[in-house]
């Protein structure tokens, strides 16, 4: 059901241009994720395909465990279980959690489910945790390193995360202290730089905090660095620029995601296709929807069916999948469904009947849910 979501959210963060305009469909996407995952919050709009360090969460008769492209990595064990990151895995059996490796044993003094502060997941040996509705730091023992203040926490990476203050964006150190300016928004850095929102305006700052290039454009989809190049809207239409504020690919396209393997997704009047490093379309602007590359291969909506296409637009695995996510750690979450009604609780939630599963590069399964399930979408209006 995540990959549908992610799905959706691509395609209609192409008819936002706006940070301010972006922000209540990025929070719906976050309390959709916080319900399906129970305790795990995961990048919900992550610029790279792929941010984790280990094999993937899957779920299989109400039991979390862990796949890669060898199989099951981890049997189903857990009640919940978070993404691996450098220093583990948050997961819980019954009312025991804690920090999992990559075997599935537990690394680190275990918890109680119900009692708090409940770590998120741990980087560079710090987790984002909340109480009383605020946000903080705590170590591997849960001990409360940087006290709960913040209306929003990050991860560290590099030694610093970003938080949210008083309805502005900055980013701290281990020790809580603030190691750049206040930011009306903020995005995590990528290539050492961080895209910051002043007014309705997007600029870069460095790790230091300075500015890299001043707040003059307004934002696009491809708003984190990759490859060298960023997003930039000019006029209503979004091109690319250099790390020297250059534009290199003159701004035609309604919108664009970042570069990876060398193509990034642009869009053009509702269709989506591929451009390379310098602006030639490779992959014929055609698909509905188009995700990033990653691992060679990127996940395409074409007709109302996803499959998966190469860098020169060739489907190495057939559109034949209701919805499927790009690569990551060898395998990709795809789903085939049909829906058959709506929810009857009052809401407008549509109900789902299909399986879900995980392929390899080849297309062949990996794992895949040996009974038909029914879901509901978390997008309610």
């Amino acid at each position: 059901m995540f990959c549908q979501l992610m799905a959706i959210l691509q395609s209609e963060m192409g008819k936002y241009n706006r940070i301010r305009e972006l922000a209540p469909l990025v929070e719906l996407m976050k309390a959709s994720t916080l319900l399906l995952l129970v305790v795990i919050r995961v990048p919900v709009f992550a610029q790279s395909p792929c941010d984790t360090s280990g094999p993937i969460p899957y779920k299989d008769h109400e039991k979390w465990g862990y796949l890669s492209a060898n199989g099951i990595a981890i049997p189903p064990q857990f009640d919940s279980a978070g993404p691996f990151t450098t220093d583990g895995a948050v997961a819980c059996v019954g009312d025991q959690c804690g920090l999992i490796d990559k075997n599935g044993s537990f690394t680190a003094p275990t918890w109680n489910r119900q009692s708090r502060p409940f770590p998120e997941n741990y980087s560079e040996g710090l987790a984002p945790a909340t109480k009383d509705g605020q946000w903080g730091y705590v170590d591997l023992g849960r001990n409360v390193v940087i006290p709960f203040q913040f209306k929003y926490a990050g991860q560290f990476d590099q030694g610093l995360a970003r938080v949210n203050k008083d309805n502005k964006f900055f980013f701290i150190t281990h020790n809580g202290t603030r190691a750049t300016p206040e930011f009306d928004g903020a995005f995590d850095f990528h290539e050492d730089l961080a895209a910051v929102v002043v007014g309705e305006n997007v600029g870069y700052i460095r790790r230091d905090g300075t500015l890299a290039m001043p707040p003059i454009h307004q934002s696009a989809s491809g708003i984190d660095f990759s490859e060298g190049l960023v997003a930039v809207r000019v006029n209503g239409k979004v091109g690319f620029m250099d790390k020297t504020g250059t534009i290199v690919i003159q701004p035609k396209y309604d919108d664009v995601f970042p570069f990876s393997d060398g193509l990034a997704p642009v869009e053009l009047g509702a269709k989506w296709g591929y451009v390379d490093r310098a602006g030639k379309v490779v992959v014929q602007i055609q698909y509905d929807i188009g995700h990033m590359f990653s691992e060679g291969l990127a996940s395409v909506e074409l007709g109302n069916k996803w499959g998966y296409i190469d860098r020169s637009g060739h489907f190495t695995i057939p559109a034949t999948f209701e919805s499927a996510m790009p690569f990551c750690s060898g395998v990709a979450e795809v789903e085939t469904f049909r829906k058959i009604g709506k929810a009857s609780d009052g809401s407008r939630a549509e109900l789902y009947r299909g399986k879900h599963g995980m392929i390899d590069h080849a297309g062949n399964y990996v794992w895949r849910d040996v009974e038909e399930q029914t879901w509901s979408s978390s997008f309610r209006f």
